[in-house]
Order: structure tokens, then C-alpha cells, then sequence
């Protein structure tokens, strides 16, 4: 059947405040936004999920883990994801003595931090976390380009189920997993995004340049 083009209607917080080091800011008042997609599917409202694990990419025997909140609509969040943190997990998940966390922390930078959080939480639950990751990297490559269109193109395309993961992102089903992250990364001091832990130690935001030597410094400093 070809799909046809339905809108719907959600209330979300906007805001945004981007800073040299990471982006930062508190939540801010609601609007109303259409979603319109070509996909042919009712977006059905589930019970919340209330526990989630961590996404975890490596090895659950590695002695090094790297703990990273981010919110899906901070630049400095796609930059690290799509540059360093793609390096460090090409140099050294292969050894499988590091292994990445991920945490969701939305500032919320706009209306796009919670609603592609709820939208990767999805995928990860009804696929995997290395679906979860490739979703999220994709995601990230894509960051300013946000539209319900792309979650449920991207959503497709690591073979989740694009209505179910549209409904989740417009319906918050994870919303409760994502707010404990997001106080968990307040309880460990995350201040900004991206908050970057390697094993205890909360990683200095650059004042310039890239993550990747700060964090793969900290790591070799535990091997």
C-alpha cells in the first residue's frame, strides 16, 4: 500500500544555549508542531517504559568504560559523536578493554533533544543496542535536519518499525528513562553536553579543538 501523508499534533519545550564548551540551558515554554511524514500509520500511544538499560557498546569484561551524556540537539554532541568518539571506538573496541555508555541528557537544546531520545530509546528496545548506536550516530550526521520524516526514515533503516518508534518519539513513551538519565548525569555533576566520564573522572570540556585527545588520554591513563 503507498503511504499517504497524515499530521498529528504534540506539545513539547523548546530552548536552546550553545556554548564554547558544550551546550547548555533549562527548559523553556511549550509549542504545538505538526507531525508529517509519508508513512501510513497511526501513531498509538503505549504504556510508559519506566526502566531502560544503558545502551552499551564493547564488552561487558572491558576494564575501562566510557560514560557519555548527550542530548540529540546539541552541535557539540554530533560533532564528538560523528568525530572523536567514532575514533576512539575505532581505536579501541577492537581490544575490548573500553567499553561506551551512552546517557541521555537533554538540556533540551530544542524541541528535537527529548523527542529523538524517546525515538533511539525505541529502537533500542524493539531491536538492539547496536541498532540503538546506529541510529543515534545517523541521527547525529543528520542533526540539523530534524524532521518526523527523518526519525522514521532513520528508524527504518537500522530495520526498526518506523510507525512504532514515530509513536514512542511523539508520545514520550520513554520519557521516564530519559528524565533518570538525565538526573543521574546531575547527581555525577554533568553541567553541559557533552559529559564525559572514563570510569570516574568527569572529562574538562576543551576550551577548543576536539574531544578526542582529553578522553583518549584519560583512557590510556586507566589501561
Amino acid at each position: 500500500m503507498p503511504p499517504t501523508r497524515r499530521a498529528y499534533l504534540t506539545t513539547v519545550g523548546t530552548v536552546a544555549a550553545v556554548g564554547l564548551a558544550g551546550c547548555t540551558g533549562d527548559g523553556g515554554a511549550s509549542d504545538t508542531t505538526a507531525i508529517d511524514t509519508s508513512y501510513a500509520c497511526e501513531l498509538t500511544e503505549r504504556d510508559p517504559v519506566a526502566a531502560l538499560s544503558q545502551p552499551v557498546d564493547g564488552s561487558s569484561d572491558a576494564t575501562v568504560t566510557v560514560d557519555v551524556f548527550e542530548d540529540f540537539a546539541c552541535s557539540h554532541c554530533a560533532d564528538f559523536a560523528t568525530g572523536g568518539l567514532s575514533q576512539l571506538k575505532a581505536d579501541y573496541l577492537n581490544g575490548e578493554t573500553v567499553r561506551f555508555r551512552h546517557f541521555d541528557f537533554p538540556i533540551p537544546v530544542s524541541e528535537w533533544s527529548n523527542r529523538v531520545a524517546n525515538a533511539a530509546r525505541s529502537v533500542q528496545q524493539t531491536q538492539d543496542d547496536a541498532a540503538f548506536f546506529e541510529f543515534s550516530l545517523a541521527a547525529y550526521e543528520n542533526y540539523s535536519d530534524y524532521s518526523w520524516q527523518l526519525v522514521g526514515d532513520l528508524a527504518e533503516a537500522v530495520g526498526a518499525d518506523p510507525c512504532r518508534v514515530l509513536s514512542d518519539a511523539s508520545n514520550a513513551t520513554y520519557e521516564q528513562v530519559v528524565s533518570a538519565n538525565r538526573q543521574t548525569g546531575v547527581d555525577r555533576g554533568v553541567e553541559s553536553t557533552p559529559g564525559i566520564f572514563v570510569n570516574d573522572p568527569l572529562i574538562e570540556p576543551p576550551e577548543s579543538g576536539s574531544w578526542y585527545e582529553p578522553v583518549r588520554s584519560e583512557i590510556e591513563s586507566h589501561l
